[in-house]
């Protein structure tokens, strides 16, 4: 059986609302919207997490981050036996593959990258006897461009551009919850520049497919590792962080493989990770059982989800821990770090706290932290606030009508509920609605039995499963596989939500046999105003035996 080869295009740092095909009238993507008219689009694609690394290793992996223990941005963590990339899978299948992606959260063996080529000379040495699986990955649209100068932006991330199709600031769509001031206008232009130069980039690929006749043999994947780099987007798990564009075009000869016609929309919840099932199959390949990615394509195609989920976890040296799920209608979000403000990356406490004086040890952190060093600026949200510098919530950057929204507060609600049929930015959170309870309760609960299926590492504390995973030669998933009591850690981590009650409850486990459990009894307390009581109860737990 002759099978396909498959080309995969990847950009960085954009949501499916950025690209005509998906309805955007302010940009210009004539490429990739042409991909979509001769192909697939799905409609309702999401990533398994909005951080790229994370993101980026679900993909080659067809496994959840949180169940393998790559959660954790830039973590180099051990594969457990049966979990191969998918590069070596198709190699050991007669491929010719290109490098994977360089920022997983996997160590790779020297010995296995060799097996791979490079990219950008591919066209010279693909073999015309030999499928090839090829990767490209497309960097122009990254959320570092909101953060240069226009003239640096001009020449690093649209260069392939004339004048003429540069973006007029004055007609950028503004979202709510921004502030409509002149440097949002001009920060979201460049960025649309730049995602014109990615798609000028994708017509060259497509251009030389068509050159080399490889066109009629290659199946077409187009996607991105997660949402745009702009406020509430990348890094944030409202749709703006992790739905995105994902695009599949089938040649004539293997229209067999499709899942409808070309020029379709599917509008069923698919996760990016699902491609990873999807290109084996494609290839005829057997799926592993250990596999969570579902196949999305050909005559095994797997049911559709009545849901997905997806988590976000550390950021370089800023913990984090938020699960959600959502479905056609609804995304809920459980914060299990509520104390912890949305745009606060850094431990200094990002714009939230005033500027560490000059010739201090704290100022030398502060001025680390930044990225990039020379723009002084924490975060991708936090340059939208820079009306002067510097300019903080607490003092007198941000106009008070926007402070209501949770992205600009100093904290972040137990919960959020959103109607995305009615709300598409989702800055409507419907929690404490007494008509919806029972949708909060269900979709709660769902999230939470898909966190103990998948054996979420995100409830041990990361410092924790390096201990643990000691036992079992460093394989973090190995540390799930042993756990237990998921459902006592998960428990001990959502009494905070429930008041008094769970106040109560969480100093009564301070003192558990679980180091888990205990790391969630203060990290829940943490939540509430601190008592003298409190304080004298959590004070042994700095002697606790445990790594937490």
């Amino acid at each position: 059986m002759e099978k396909p080869n498959i080309l995969w295009i990847s950009n960085h740092d954009s949501s499916a609302w950025n690209f005509g095909c998906y309805g955007d009238e302010y940009g210009h993507t004539p490429n990739i919207d042409r991909l979509a008219a001769e192909g697939v689009q799905y409609s309702n694609a999401f990533t398994a997490g909005p951080i790229c690394s994370p993101s980026r290793t679900s993909i080659y992996t067809g496994m959840y981050p949180t169940t393998l223990g790559t959660h954790h941005h830039r973590s180099i963590v051990i594969r457990p036996k049966g979990v191969k990339l998918l590069s070596k899978i198709l190699t050991d299948a007669g491929y010719i593959c290109t490098e994977p992606d360089s920022d997983i959260n996997l160590y790779i063996s020297k010995e296995e990258c060799q097996q791979y080529q490079n990219s950008s000379d591919f066209w010279k040495t693909s073999n015309e006897n030999k499928p090839f699986f090829s990767y490209y990955k497309l960097s122009d649209s990254h959320a570092s461009v909101f953060k240069l100068t226009p003239t640096d932006a001009r020449e690093q991330r649209s260069s392939l551009l004339e004048d003429e199709e540069l973006h007029d600031p004055k007609d950028v769509p503004v979202p709510t919850f921004v502030p409509d001031k002149a440097l949002f206008r001009e920060r979201m232009a460049l960025f649309y520049d730049a995602l014109s130069n990615v798609d000028k980039r994708v017509g060259t690929i497509l251009n030389k497919l068509e050159e080399l006749k490889l066109n009629e043999n290659t199946i077409v994947v187009f996607w991105a590792d997660h949402g745009t780099g702009y406020p509430r987007g990348k890094i944030h798990t409202y749709d703006d962080g992790l739905r995105i564009p994902l695009i599949i075009r089938f040649p004539e000869k293997f229209q067999h493989l499709a899942p409808a016609l070309p020029g379709t929309v599917i509008d069923e919840l698919v996760l990016h990770m699902d491609l990873y099932a999807t290109t084996l199959q494609f290839a005829n390949i057997p799926i592993s059982g250990c596999i969570q990615s579902r196949n999305l394509c050909g005559p095994h195609k797997d049911e559709p989800r009545d849901f997905v989920c997806s988590a976000r976890d550390r950021l370089d040296n800023n913990p984090e821990m938020i699960r959600t799920i959502r479905t056609k209608k609804y995304r809920y979000i459980r914060n299990f770090l509520p104390h912890q403000p949305y745009a606060s990356f850094y431990p200094d406490g990002g714009y939230f706290s005033p500027i560490p004086e000059e010739d201090t040890p704290e100022r030398d952190f502060w001025e680390t932290s930044c990225l990039p060093s020379q723009q002084r600026i924490h975060d991708p949200d936090g340059v939208f606030l820079m009306y002067s510098f510097p300019s903080m919530l607490n003092g007198h950057g941000l106009p008070k009508k926007y402070q209501k929204y949770p992205i600009w507060q100093a904290r972040k609600p137990f919960e959020e509920l959103y109607d995305i049929e009615n709300d598409p930015e989702s800055i409507h959170n419907l929690v404490g609605d007494p008509t919806l309870n029972n949708t909060i309760d269900e979709l709660r609960s769902k999230l939470f039995d898909w966190m103990i299926e998948i054996e979420d590492l995100g409830l041990i504390d990361e410092t924790e499963i390096i201990v643990r995973a000691s036992a079992y030669g460093g394989i973090n998933r190995e540390v799930g596989i042993h756990c237990t009591n998921f459902s006592r850690i998960l428990e001990t981590a959502d009494l905070a939500r429930l008041g008094t009650v769970g106040q109560k409850e969480l100093i009564t486990r301070l003192e558990d046999s679980d180091s888990a459990v205990r790391y969630w009894a203060v990290t829940g307390l943490s939540s509430y105003q601190f008592d003298l009581y409190t304080i004298n109860q959590i004070l042994p737990c700095l002697d606790d035996e445990s790594k937490c």
